[in-house]
C-alpha cells in the first residue's frame, strides 16, 4: 500500500489582527511570509515559515469569536533553535516577555534540552527548544 501521509503541512492559528500577527512572526521571530490571500468571503490568510515549520494565520471574516475560542488539543508550538541564549536575548530586546524568568535546563530529557515559553500575539503558547 502506498504511503499517503507525508508529514506536517502547517499549524493554523486564528487571529483577529492578521497584520500584527504577520509582523510578530516575521519581524520578531524571523519567519518568512510565503503566502498571503484575502478570500472572497472576507477571511484573510497568511503562511509564514521558518526551517519547514509553517504556521497558517487565519483572520476569519467575522473576528468576534476569535478571542473566545477554547484551546484545542494542541498545547503549544516548539521552535528548535541552535543557540537558545542568543535567541532569548534577541527576543527580549524586541519586547518579548517570557513565561518564566529564565530557561529550563533538563539534563534527563532527550539527553539534555533547554527550553523556555512565551506567548504569541494571539495568545498561542510558543516554546524555544534546544537539544544539548
Amino acid at each position: 500500500m502506498k504511503k499517503s501521509m507525508k508529514g506536517l503541512a502547517h499549524i493554523g492559528i486564528h487571529t483577529d489582527k492578521i497584520d500584527e500577527s504577520i509582523e510578530f512572526y516575521t519581524e520578531i521571530l524571523g519567519f518568512e511570509l510565503t503566502h498571503r490571500k484575502d478570500m472572497p468571503n472576507g477571511t484573510r490568510l497568511a503562511f509564514v515559515d521558518v526551517g519547514g515549520l509553517v504556521v497558517e494565520l487565519v483572520q476569519p471574516a467575522d473576528t468576534s469569536g476569535v478571542k473566545e475560542r477554547k484551546a484545542g488539543i494542541i498545547d503549544h508550538i516548539a521552535i528548535e533553535v541552535d543557540d537558545i541564549d542568543k535567541v532569548i536575548q534577541n527576543l527580549k530586546e524586541k519586547g518579548v516577555e517570557f513565561n518564566t524568568p529564565e530557561k529550563n535546563v533538563n539534563k534527563h530529557l532527550f539527553d539534555g534540552i533547554s527550553n523556555i515559553f512565551f506567548k504569541g500575539p494571539n495568545g498561542e503558547s510558543l516554546e524555544l527548544f534546544q537539544y544539548e
